[in-house]
């Protein structure tokens, strides 16, 4: 984990300043209170994080802070109000959209958000890949000049063919790429590919100039046979 604060560090220096880590105790609490023995990444991630990791994943209506998590598990799993999947944990809990999120016990411990109980859609293959792929999002288009970000509501999977063509158009995957997010990189062009299941493909474009954002978000489109948006730039 503390490979993930000198990654994020090196896009913005200042970021350890900004996260505050939960207490052994606190950690030994949601440790007992839950039932299970925490995976090794996400007790790494309390310990440096867990009652502030810089909106990385908390955020919009999502709260990680260890506090939340434990009273969650006092007041609604443990009276029955809510119920976890046996093999996860829950690392947050959300509002309208999320309900909560579940990290897998079992490596690689993959990430997911809940409905009614039950694992809804995967958000990422392993809590350091999201971590990784939350930070470069964040960060790496904002080191380049000009910038767009393109989306449809059709919620028809179309990551695969858009993953196809990037490779086809020869971005390079960052390590943290996942089925749920691509991250590659083309000569000083970034490419940014998502989609959650049961929403629409979104994706960034940043770049040293503005002439390669259109070409990219339609090569990437055709491929996918979706209509994608201009959001913003």
């Amino acid at each position: 984990m503390k490979s993930f604060i000198e990654y994020a560090s090196r896009f913005d220096p200042v970021m350890p300043s900004r996260i505050r880590g939960a207490t052994q105790e606190e950690i030994k609490k949601l440790e007992s209170i839950s039932g299970h023995t925490l995976p090794p990444d996400y007790r790494d991630y309390l310990a440096l994080m867990g009652h502030g990791d810089d909106r990385i994943i908390s955020g919009y209506g999502i709260r990680t802070d260890i506090t939340n998590v434990i009273l969650f598990y006092e007041e609604n799993i443990a009276t029955g109000e809510d119920s976890v999947p046996d093999d996860c944990i829950i690392i947050g809990i959300g509002g309208v959209s999320v309900e909560q999120i579940y990290l897998e016990h079992q490596r690689p411990g993959r990430v997911f958000d809940s409905a009614d109980g039950q694992k809804h859609g995967m958000w990422s293959d392993s809590l350091e890949k999201l971590l990784h792929k939350q930070a470069y999002m964040r960060y790496r288009p904002k080191q380049l000049p000009c910038s767009a970000s393109y989306a449809t509501s059709n919620p028809r999977r179309a990551i695969d063919a858009a993953r196809t063509e990037a490779l086809r158009m020869g971005f390079e995957p960052q390590w943290f790429s996942d089925p749920i997010t691509f991250c590659g990189e083309k000569s000083e062009t970034v490419l940014i590919i998502n989609q959650f299941e049961h929403q629409g493909l979104w994706l960034r474009v940043a770049a040293p100039n503005f002439e390669p954002l259109e070409a990219v978000a339609q090569r990437i489109a055709e491929a996918a046979a979706v209509d994608l948006e201009l959001n913003e730039k």
